[in-house]
């Protein structure tokens, strides 16, 4: 028993409390954290389980626990840590780690601190009192800046020795923290009211934050102002940008830690750039929040040395916004302290340098800006308002003279019409005066005229819009006479145009109206005059047109009959001499002589009838040459672009002179260069028809200059190129120098803008070749290489001279290379340009039918030199009928012909023609008689609506009238043409009126592309052109004929 002395008693006897909760573990008052050191397995402690504890070590743990503030025992000398419940918030999460244990092992980051505290204390058993004491302490996962005041009391052992340390903690950072952050921004304030401007408050920001004390929480610090792009800063009275960043620019106006234009700090920005990444992503994040933002800093490999701990990873980006806008001015952008966690303290110091320091003064500086533009402004305004009257005055001084001096008429009008003011143009034009009312318009506009007028004025003055209108108004006495576009009388009136422009107040009503007034009665006498000429020139070149046309009608009509007369004295020859062959040899009476006599006279008749035919067939060909030229002299002959495929065309055309090449023996080769494929040369657009001109000629001129040679061989080559073959003449080909007056048609709007291709051809022949002086004169009107050229082979010497404008008109050249015994290549190029995607087939073949040429064999013969008048013998010797092509062809079948012409000798050679090959013919003079013939037919069906196959209906034996299987149509008729009459037909055929389909054959003397084209679309099937043998019609009627039957 003890005695206990209590205050204010006297000594009693009572029993102790115990407390010792370390000896007496099942006590009720155990704590927790008792609880938590007696359950520690103290097995793994240096300090060993508790039952081995030394007193004092016992007494020590109780003391330290027991303390309200935070208390750390280092016991030993492995200096386990034991501490209390307040001490957990000091070290962290190393708390469980920590207890019991070294904090050699736990708290590496600052044991060689406390070493060398606690080794210090052992040694001169000394207590050590710090305060304000720096650690970086890894207490939550992060090297944290941490500041403490602590005091540690050594502990003597019974050996007389220290053997533990005593000691209380007090962390301090937040305080030394906020001082250092407070020291930062009373300095920035201090530092910012020194600045007058803008410019200046930026400069002052990096001073102010450059100091020591910002080091370790501003360890970077960039500051970039903000400006619109410049087609938006007019809007703006100083450069700023709501959160929009569509064509926001930033400059850097300062940066503390790294230099100017670093990876980290470039000199300026666009945010307009949509980069998700780097600086200008981050600004435009702070954009759109108007608030600060937490970043993460980019790693780059441009080295820099930071300022206080070192890297930072993170950094914020503040937007610097006056008070009252919502305008952002700047961006200040720091990095933040690696050492200490972004909290509400650390975004306290941000919201101070900002909104509490910055914020203020730049808002004070703006409003002082303000109030001195405003200042400056009234002061410029006042001034601009004295120089703007000066200036006025001037403009109306200046604007009166110049109304006074311009040739146009100006004047003030009202809404009603009313005149206010006017120049002295104006009043003598109009003949009004100031003051007069509309009613008095009447009396100057000539009386035609007024109703467009008023309209024109009421137009105006609903729809307040200006208004342009010509018109004619009786000419006053103050304006000069003027005669009329044909110079023969004065005029009374004159030609205006009026403009009037109404003026409309705030309300959008018309106050006035200025009405400009301008005399064009030269301008509209010479556009009448202009009008005139541009009429004659299209009726003249109508008129040449239809001269060329009927020349063409007059030369070839006669040639027709001429042809079909000489055929049928041809044929009713033969036809005498097999009579007179048969009676010759099976009568007694005649003597061999008379017989041979008689022979003699048939062939010699024939020879006759032959050189008829040739010399008409060479007329035609000169008559179309003629033409032709007559055309290019007139320029009447166009150019006209078709889809075409080349390589096509020109492989069917040489198929012509098949029959020809084979008679004289001459091989010929088409050679396809690798151009044609490497440039994918398919569907170009080009007249297909000019260049089968071209090259016939040529093809022609080959065959008669190789025919009577040893060797006889013609090579045609294609090529194909995108620059012209001239600019890189590999082949030396001797180009023609274009002519000056000619015209290249390909760049007309219907050639399109596909890519340009030049197609080359070539034509090279084993003939006797040319020589230097020969070769000047070819490409040269009615010129040939020599006066010998026409005796030995024939031609006109326009051939060569037609292709070359026709090469050229083209866009293309042509030429030659050759030399005398070796033969002669003559090459030309045309241009056409690519198609991007081929045309639909049906239009194709449309167009097709107007580009072929009509090429006969006959023609092609006389062309090539076929017929030979000079050889008499040929024909008895190789026992044939001479070289003339008879024009009966094997008879089929006998078809129902109608032959429409006007002209009466060409009706009775067809008819004639027709009849002796074995055809049923009836003939009509003019398109009215063929209609009239056709009501007789069995395509007739009246009124009927059906519209039958006549095949069908002939092979059913149901036969109506008379039997028709094709019409030969002349054209230019007396009553009714011949295209007017196939026009009838098709509609007839569509209404039902003409059962089945009317197969019609147009007959003309008019060749040119585009009457052929015309004549097709106008209903007819086919077209031959005048003059023609029959044997050709023959086959064109039975090709005709067979193509509607099996259809």
């Amino acid at each position: 028993m003890f005695k206990i002395r209590m205050m204010g008693d006297s000594y009693t006897t009572r029993k102790r409390k115990v407390f010792d909760w370390i000896n007496n573990p099942d006590l009720d008052s155990i704590t927790p954290f008792q609880r938590f050191i007696l359950d520690t397995d103290w097995e793994k402690s240096p300090v060993g389980p508790i039952s081995q504890w030394p007193a004092q070590l016992k007494q020590m743990v109780m003391l330290v626990v027991q303390d309200a503030s935070p208390a750390i025992l280092y016991w030993g000398d492995e200096a386990t840590a034991l501490y209390n419940e307040p001490y957990k918030e000091v070290i962290g999460n190393k708390h469980l780690r920590l207890f019991g244990q070294s904090p050699a092992i736990s708290s590496p980051e600052v044991w060689e601190p406390l070493r060398a505290l606690l080794q210090k204390q052992r040694d001169d058993f000394q207590a050590i009192v710090e305060g304000d004491y720096f650690l970086l302490l890894d207490r939550w996962s992060f090297l944290e800046e941490t500041y403490h005041s602590f005091k540690l009391t050594p502990i003597i052992g019974e050996e007389g020795w220290v053997v533990g340390t005593h000691g209380t903690v007090m962390e301090v950072t937040e305080t030394v923290i906020s001082d250092r952050r407070m020291t930062v921004v009373q300095n920035l304030a201090r530092v910012l009211t020194e600045a007058s401007s803008i410019k200046e408050l930026w400069e002052r920001i990096i001073k102010g934050l450059s100091i020591e004390a910002a080091e370790k929480d501003l360890p970077l610090v960039l500051l970039y102002s903000t400006q619109l792009a410049k087609r938006d800063l007019r809007r703006q009275s100083f450069p700023s940008v709501s959160n929009s960043s569509d064509f926001l620019e930033v400059t850097l106006e300062g940066c503390i830690g790294a230099r100017a234009g670093h990876a980290l700090a470039p000199d300026s920005l666009s945010l307009y750039d949509t980069n998700p990444v780097g600086m200008g992503a981050n600004l435009r994040k702070a954009l759109d929040a108007m608030a600060p933002v937490v970043v993460e800093i980019a790693e780059v490999d441009e080295p820099l040395e930071w300022r206080g701990y070192g890297k930072a990873t993170h950094g914020v980006i503040c937007p610097i916004i006056p008070k009252g806008s919502n305008s952002v001015l700047a961006f200040l952008c720091i990095a933040l302290n690696p050492h200490r966690p972004y909290d509400k303290d650390y975004k306290r110091f941000v919201h101070h340098l900002i909104h509490q320091v910055t914020q203020p003064q730049l808002s004070s500086i703006i409003l002082r800006e303000e109030v001195e533009n405003r200042q400056n402004a009234a002061r410029q305004a006042a001034i601009d308002r004295e120089r703007l009257s000066r200036e006025l005055t001037a403009s109306e001084t200046r604007f009166e003279k110049f109304a006074a001096r311009v040739p146009l008429g100006l004047g003030i009008l009202t809404p009603e019409g009313k005149s206010l003011s006017a120049n002295e143009m104006w009043v003598n034009i109009t003949q009004l005066q100031q003051g007069d009312e509309m009613d008095a318009w009447s009396d100057v506009i000539v009386p035609s005229e007024v109703p467009a007028v008023l309209e024109a004025w009421s137009f105006m003055v609903q729809e307040k819009k200006p208004v342009n209108i010509q018109t004619q108004m009786w000419r006053g006495p103050q304006l000069p006479s003027k005669l009329d576009a044909e110079g023969n009388k004065e005029l009374d009136i004159i030609y205006i145009l009026v403009a009037l422009y109404p003026d409309l107040d705030e309300n959008g009503e018309i106050l006035t109206i200025m009405s400009c007034i301008t005399d064009i009665t030269d301008l509209k006498l010479s556009e009448i005059q202009l009008t005139k000429k541009m009429e004659q020139a299209i009726e003249m070149k109508k008129q040449q047109e239809r001269f060329i046309d009927m020349t063409s009608h007059e030369m070839r009509n006669p040639l027709s009959a001429l042809i079909g007369c000489a055929d049928e004295i041809t044929g009713a020859l033969r036809e005498c001499r097999v009579v007179i062959e048969k009676k010759g040899l099976n009568s007694l009476t005649r003597s061999a002589n008379e017989f041979q006599h008689e022979a003699n006279l048939l062939s010699e008749s024939l020879e006759n009838a032959d050189t008829i035919i040739y010399c008409a067939l060479h007329q035609k060909r000169i008559i179309d040459d003629i033409l032709t030229l007559s055309r290019l002299d007139s320029n009447l002959l166009m150019v006209s672009p078709e889809p075409t495929r080349p390589i096509e065309v020109i492989k069917a055309a040489l198929k012509m002179f098949e029959a020809e090449l084979k008679r004289a023996e001459i091989g010929l080769d088409f050679i396809e260069d690798r151009s044609l494929s490497d440039l994918n040369v398919d569907w170009i657009l080009m007249d297909s028809s000019r260049v089968l001109q071209v090259l016939i000629n040529l093809v022609t001129n080959a065959i008669k200059f190789t025919k009577n040679e040893k060797t006889r061989h013609i090579k045609i080559t294609m090529l194909a190129s995108l620059t012209k073959p001239s600019d890189n003449n590999a082949s030396g080909i001797e180009y023609v120098r274009k002519i000056a007056s000619s015209q290249d048609q390909t760049t007309r709007p219907e050639w399109g803008d596909g890519q340009a291709i030049y197609l080359t051809i070539s034509v090279t022949d084993t003939g006797r070749g040319l020589s230097c002086s020969e070769k000047k004169n070819l490409f040269t009107l009615f010129q040939q290489a020599s006066p010998k050229t026409h005796v030995q082979y024939g031609g006109s010497g326009l051939g060569l001279f037609i292709s070359r404008q026709l090469t050229e008109m083209q866009g293309g050249e042509i030429g030659v290379s050759s030399e005398s015994g070796k033969g002669s290549t003559f090459e030309f190029y045309v241009k056409g340009r690519r198609l991007l995607s081929p045309p639909e087939d049906d239009e194709v073949l449309r167009r097709s039918n107007g580009v072929q040429l009509m090429v006969r064999e006959d023609a092609l013969r006389e062309a090539c030199g076929g017929v030979e008048i000079s050889a008499p013998k040929r024909e008895e010797e190789a026992g044939i009928d001479g070289m003339t092509l008879p024009f009966r062809v094997p008879l089929r079948q006998t078809f129902h012909i109608l032959v429409v012409e006007d002209n009466l000798v060409n009706q009775k050679v067809v008819m004639k023609q027709l009849r002796k090959a074995g055809h049923v013919v009836s003939v009509a003079n003019h398109g009215l008689e063929a209609i009239e013939f056709i009501q007789k037919t069995n395509y007739w069906n009246g009124n009927g609506t059906t519209n039958g196959n006549v095949s069908e209906r002939r092979g059913s034996g149901q036969r109506k009238g008379y039997e028709l299987d094709v019409v030969l149509m002349d054209l230019e008729m007396p009553v009714m043409d011949g295209l007017s009459c196939v026009k009838w037909f098709r509609e007839s055929q569509r209404d039902g009126r003409i059962k089945g389909h009317v197969p019609v054959i147009a007959v003309t003397a008019n060749a040119r592309k585009d009457q052929i084209m015309t004549y097709l679309e106008a209903g007819m099937d086919d077209v031959t052109t005048k003059p023609y043998r029959m044997q050709d019609m023959l086959r064109q009627i039975e090709k005709l004929v067979g193509k509607h039957r099996g259809d």
